[in-house]
This record gives structure tokens, C-alpha cells and sequence, in this order.
């Protein structure tokens, strides 16, 4: 199936566009787990609680190491036979692998479900599409179905953005040809850069590991639950939340620049000569105009006061942009 999708999608004209587009989600991957031991399995995995969502609701998580290192940012989507998890697939066969070795004699089957969905992703303000009964009315809210999943993400610039997932082919360019006539083809960086413009973060093979949730701002939203217990990393994470003063959080930036930042490389602080442990670059897109949008981590301190750049880059500013949700008053 997935082939015969590629081809459709191929068939397509696409470009990073800013805003009323939908485009190939297919670099993201799907985990499904089931089995009579699903909820209970994750729910000693993952860092938010599971116990509150249902078929109805999705929720943000992470899976960390016990050092308290997050190695993937995840949404989890509860169907009727358990749950899928929703990751870059460069992730997925290290997290299945990772989250096999805790199963033991759990009755619980983890499988890289990415071959079987289509996926694709909007964002819009068109009411055509927004009224569509395929999609749902609030941020976090799922519409499922035999065939269909739709979730419904934090706005951004006041429009509406979807993921869906979908099973029978023949439906899925049946809904992107209909969605179609209303917005354009955008490609997968055209979501890439929709999701930095949205403060939400996403870990890569190159920054597995790297990053405490609390860093990525998984704590402002909702991708962690400070109540539940335990899980791997949970007493780092929670003396972090309690007891720490956090000396490191997820800032964006945008800059022009023909050469786009990667994940995973180093931010130095200025005249610096070598990387000096400043902070890492998470998520990075050039636009059609030619503007770098950028997530990073980095000392709170040199970030908010404008004393950092790209180590391979020295002459760009990364002067920092304010999130689209609250963050805290950062202590110097």
C-alpha cells in the first residue's frame, strides 16, 4: 500500500508552505501496541498517564532512559484493540527494540505499524475544511473509525492542524483530493517547520538521549505526569520538578541563512572557538523566503541574553522568539 501511496504523492507539486496546505506525513512512524497487558505496560514506560485518555482524547508523552535522557517524544493514540504510538519512523525500530527488552511476561505485542496507514498532515483556517466531519472540533480531540484516525494538534496562527492516519488507500486519496481543492501541496517541511513555529519539540537518532522532558518543555505541555508512578527516569525528572532549578530549556529562533542547522548540532556561545557544551540545535527548516525557524535547547541564561550562535555559523544571531504558549519567567 504505502508504495502505491508514495507514487500518488509523488505525482504531486509540493513546497515549504506557511500555512493552508496538507502534505505527506509519511516520515512519521507508528508503533501499535495491544495485548491484555497494553495500558498497564506503557503506563510503566511513559512519562504521562495514560489512564486519562480514551479513544476520543490523544496525549503528548516521552520514553526516557533511567538516567532521566529522553530518547523519543511520542503522541499516544488509544484504539479499540490498544494503543499507537506516533514518532519520526527513524525512531521506530530502536524504540521497539528498546521497549521489547521490558515486556518480560507482559501480555503485550509491540509491531512497527507504519506499513499499513497512510498519513498526512494540514493546518488551515478554511471553514470548507475545518467543518469536515472527518475532523475533529478541539485541539487534542481524535475521530476514529473502521478505517480512520484524526487528530486534531495545537493551532497555529489561528488555523487548525490535523494528522490522520488512514488504512484503505482508495479513502485516503479520496480525502486528500477533496482537501485538495481548498489548500495547497505543502511537503513533509512544511510541517517540520509548522511544528518549531508551535514549540514543540521532536527527538531524532542525533538527540536521543541528550535531553531531560523538562528541557524540551515537555512540562508546559502536557507531556508529563508528575502524579503517576513509577516509570524509567521518573526520580530524575520528578527532583528536577520538585527540588531542581532547571539551568536549560527549548528556545526558537529564526535567522536568515542558506545553510539549515541539523539536530544535533552544536550551539556555542559567542567567540567561542570549540563546541563548549552551550546547547543543540533540535529541529531546523528554511522557508521559501529563505528564513531558518529553529529549535534549540540552551542554557537559559546566555539564550535570554542573546549570547549564543550555530558553532558552524558564528556570524548568525539566534536571537530568541517568544513560544506560542507560556513559559515561565526563566531565573538567571
Amino acid at each position: 500500500m504505502m508504495q502505491h501511496w508514495q507514487e500518488f504523492i509523488e505525482s504531486q507539486s509540493a513546497k515549504t508552505e506557511p500555512g493552508n496546505f496538507i502534505c505527506d506525513a509519511s516520515e512519521l512512524g507508528l508503533i501499535l501496541v495491544n495485548g491484555d497487558d497494553a495500558e498497564s505496560f506503557l503506563q510503566n514506560q511513559l512519562s504521562n498517564d495514560i489512564s486519562y485518555i480514551d479513544e476520543t482524547r490523544f496525549q503528548l508523552s516521552s520514553y526516557s532512559t533511567a538516567k532521566g535522557r529522553m530518547l523519543a517524544i511520542l503522541q499516544v493514540v488509544r484504539i479499540s484493540n490498544g494503543f499507537i504510538l506516533i514518532t519520526p519512523i527513524s525512531m521506530v525500530e530502536t524504540l521497539l527494540q528498546r521497549l521489547q527488552m521490558f515486556v518480560i511476561q507482559a501480555k503485550v505485542s509491540l509491531a512497527n505499524a507504519s506499513g499499513h496507514f497512510t498519513r498526512f498532515a494540514l493546518q488551515t483556517d478554511k471553514n470548507a475544511i475545518i467543518d469536515h466531519p472527518h475532523l475533529p472540533k478541539q485541539e487534542g480531540q481524535v475521530i476514529q473509525n473502521d478505517s480512520l484516525i484524526s487528530l486534531q494538534l495545537s493551532s497555529l496562527d489561528q488555523q487548525k492542524r490535523y494528522l490522520l492516519l488512514c488504512l484503505s488507500l482508495d479513502e485516503a486519496k479520496s480525502i486528500w483530493d477533496e482537501f485538495k481543492q481548498h489548500l495547497q501541496v505543502g511537503n513533509f517541511d512544511a510541517w517540520r517547520l509548522s511544528q518549531i513555529k508551535s514549540g514543540m519539540p521532536t527527538i531524532y537518532p542525533q538527540t536521543s538521549e541528550e535531553f531531560v522532558l523538562q528541557m524540551a518543555n515537555l512540562d508546559l505541555l502536557e507531556g508529563v505526569s508528575f502524579q503517576k508512578g513509577c516509570y524509567p527516569g521518573q526520580e530524575i525528572i520528578a527532583r528536577m520538578h520538585y527540588l531542581g532549578k532547571l539551568k536549560r530549556r527549548l528556545f526558537l529562533t529564526s535567522f536568515k541563512t542558506d545553510k539549515c542547522p541539523l539536530p544535533g548540532d552544536e550551539i556555542i556561545a559567542r567567540g567561542a572557538e570549540s563546541p563548549d557544551g552551550s546547547g543543540k540545535v533540535v529541529d531546523a527548516v528554511i522557508d521559501d523566503e529563505g528564513t531558518c525557524y529553529c529549535l534549540y535547547i540552551a542554557q537559559i541564561k546566555k539564550a535570554t541574553n542573546d549570547e549564543l550562535c550555530l558553532y558552524d555559523q558564528s556570524l548568525v544571531a539566534m536571537a530568541s522568539m517568544h513560544m506560542p504558549y507560556t513559559v515561565p519567567e526563566v531565573q538567571n
